[in-house]
């Protein structure tokens, strides 16, 4: 018995639902992406420099915020000078080179201001800047 194997019928690939899984992985990438970035600033009034050296702001700086009352601030978290001490001997046991930024607010306690950057280079870490108002990063 004798079988034709050259039928007129083809087998279609529909890429419509093709398209819809990759534009459905594409939102999916969009929508985790936008999590990923935490807000680690508090609002504080930053002091004005002529003089400051402008650098990209960087998204793996370790953030250390002082407000006007005083108030100490750990990756925007209310922290304690004791917390920020713990803080920073875990910071310096497992990477000394990270940058940390300290954001004190212009009229902040200046004994605070002091007292955050002693602990900083009491744990070894040299890498400490302060932030001052920049129009273009600021608006």
């Amino acid at each position: 018995m004798r079988i034709d194997c050259h039928d007129d019928l083809k087998a279609d690939v529909s890429m419509s639902p093709l398209i819809d899984c990759v534009f459905l992985l594409l939102i999916f990438f969009l929508v985790a992406s936008m999590f990923k970035k935490v807000n680690r600033d508090i609002d504080v009034s930053l002091p004005v420099s002529e003089s400051a050296i402008k650098m990209r702001p960087a998204s793996d700086n370790v953030v250390i915020g002082i407000t006007v009352a005083g108030d100490v601030f750990f990756e925007g978290a209310p922290s304690s000078m004791n917390d920020v001490h713990e803080h920073l001997k875990h910071l310096a046991a497992t990477d000394r080179e990270r940058r940390v930024r300290l954001d004190a607010d212009a009229d902040a306690p200046i004994f605070k201001v002091v007292e955050v950057l002693d602990a900083c280079q009491f744990r070894g870490l040299n890498n400490v800047s302060i932030r001052a108002y920049d129009e273009s990063y600021n608006r």
